[in-house]
């Protein structure tokens, strides 16, 4: 069970990472991506660096109308054997300064003693600079900086969190005796290097030098609001929904939350407002929040759960909210679940199959949530003229009186799509023995358009269609060919060819076809082209 527990830390750990970084492409390339392909370079980046599986990659991004083509399968493939010949080339670490910067930062680690992190018990700290890097002409180790300059400092102590567990790193300010800088980051250099990207606003800092580091306070407050919502949440989870919920990946921002969860169902309305409930329950109760160091097996006895799938040292930290819930964890948090104020469920839905994902905002920006909502419910009651309380029913009312003008609407569009088509079969030509109907009916939508097709195929019997309607500045065609005529004539390349009289594009299958087109002025013209093709094709 061990083995397995770790297997499951690790799998939902390597989740995590590999889910933030399909959002970063998502952010970076669009989310909807109509069919365009999937880079195999990134796919091969994903499984090599972050061990995320390629088929699951592959499945997010499908979901989103990527595609995997020959060009991905390529560029896996070369990806794939510049990796094993780096392995057999023995590459790691090889880097110098003014590279990529692994062998810099891989002495460093050797170097300096780990820092010394005191933001659990304070907000501010003496410190002094182990280290400088500058990466204005590559990655380097650098004596001193000036204003201006945009650098990594290691520090031999600091209160400033870095980027882990899902909780984003602090911000803050570095004041020297010479110097004045403003800390914009804090994250990890390989597994134990933390270091700070510091922006210097005026004059300087040299490596040895004394200085006091301070946190951004708003900030962390809000990263400890949300990163103690984050335990609740999980918690709740897993009393509402089961105790297969495991963390699947999360991220822990000042003003917003998000944790990916393993659950193969969808989430009712009401088990979200049951979770919801049960949050702010704990909230309500101000439960003391409690953190104690222990070693790693008496944490696990203790029933502490471990979500982070990292390699824990002999001493971990666990986080206890009353008997609501305990988890191992490093990240900060509040004294009192009471000082979280409210949390609020903003979105659930699913990222992946078996995955789904909640967010939610807590404190300051869950108050500011509620006040968004409250402000569109007065409104809506404000054009209704109305009271709040009464939007629902009244909203409920429209809404069927609106369905029940649309199936009005809609039963008409069919009487008046029947009787046009009526009288274009009347007009139908005969054209080498074979009955053929070219024609407009505007004003229909897709459904509306096929309704007419149908209803000429009824009258017809045996015979070739093709009807255009314009709506809404474009021109929708559809063309049919009767089954006793498919050995002849085939809808997808007659409707081709009109879609290209047209200046626009279509096909389909020998029974069935559809074109589109904005070029309007050219519609009645291209109709023409059917009788042309049944003429030369049938002829």
């Amino acid at each position: 069970q061990e083995v397995v527990r770790q297997e499951e830390e690790r799998f939902a750990q390597t989740l995590d990472v590999g889910m933030e970084k399909i959002e970063e492409f998502f952010t970076a390339q669009g989310r909807q991506a109509q069919g365009r392909a999937i880079d195999g370079k990134f796919l091969f980046t994903l499984y090599d660096t972050y061990g995320f599986p390629r088929d699951l990659a592959e499945e997010v991004l499908q979901d989103a109308g990527w595609r995997v083509t020959d060009a991905t399968e390529v560029t896996w493939k070369r990806e794939m054997d510049a990796q094993r010949e780096r392995a057999r080339a023995g590459a790691a670490f090889a880097a110098e300064e003014g590279g990529d910067g692994s062998g810099l930062y891989h002495r460093l680690a050797a170097d300096i003693t780990p820092v010394q992190f005191v933001g659990y018990e304070t907000l501010t700290s003496p410190a002094r600079i182990l280290a400088l890097v500058d990466g204005t002409d590559g990655l380097r180790r650098v004596t001193e900086v000036a204003e201006g300059a945009e650098v990594e400092v290691i520090l031999d102590r600091t209160p400033a969190y870095a980027e882990s567990g899902g909780q984003m790193g602090d911000t803050g300010a570095l004041v020297g005796r010479n110097g004045r800088g403003e800390i914009v980051d804090t994250y990890y250099r390989g597994p134990k290097l933390l270091v700070h990207r510091v922006r210097v606003s005026s004059g300087g800092f040299r490596e040895g030098e004394d200085v006091a580091v301070s946190v951004e306070s708003p900030r962390r407050q809000g990263l400890r609001q949300h990163h103690t919502g984050t335990h609740l949440l999980h918690a709740a989870l897993r009393k509402v929904l089961g105790s297969h919920v495991a963390q699947a990946g999360s991220l822990v921002a000042p003003d917003h939350l998000r944790f990916d969860f393993s659950h193969g169902a969808a989430v009712k309305d009401r088990e979200v407002e049951q979770i919801e409930d049960l949050v702010n329950e704990q909230v309500q109760a101000n439960v003391q929040v409690t953190r104690q160091e222990m070693d790693l097996d008496e944490a696990l006895r203790s029933g502490a759960l471990a979500l982070f799938g990292e390699k824990y040292g002999q001493r971990v930290a666990v986080i206890r909210i009353g008997d609501f819930s305990v988890e191992l964890c490093g990240g900060t948090h509040l004294d009192q679940t009471g000082q979280i104020g409210l949390l609020k469920v903003a979105s659930e839905g699913a990222v992946a199959s078996g995955v789904r994902r909640v967010e939610a905002v807590a404190g300051p920006a869950a108050l500011a949530a509620v006040a968004r909502q409250e402000r569109a419910l007065k409104e809506a009651a404000d054009i209704l003229k109305i009271s709040p309380g009464d939007v629902p029913q009244r909203l409920r009312k429209l809404v069927d009186e609106q369905r029940a003008l649309e199936k009005q609407l809609q039963e008409m569009e069919a009487r008046l799509a029947r009787s046009r088509a009526d009288e274009l079969a009347d007009g139908a030509r005969q054209v080498n023995g074979v009955a053929v109907i070219a024609g407009r009916v505007d004003g229909l939508d897709a459904e509306g358009l096929r309704t007419v097709v149908d209803r000429l195929r009824e009258r017809l019997g045996s015979g070739i269609i093709c009807v255009a309607s314009v709506q809404d500045g474009r021109a929708n065609l559809v063309a049919a060919v009767s089954k006793d005529l498919i050995p002849r004539f085939h809808a997808g390349r007659l409707i081709q060819e009109v879609a290209k009289a047209a200046g626009g594009s279509g096909g389909g299958r020998p029974e069935l076809a559809q074109a589109g087109t904005k070029e309007l002025g050219r519609v009645d013209q291209a109709l023409q082209t059917v009788y042309e093709f049944v003429g030369r094709v049938g002829g």
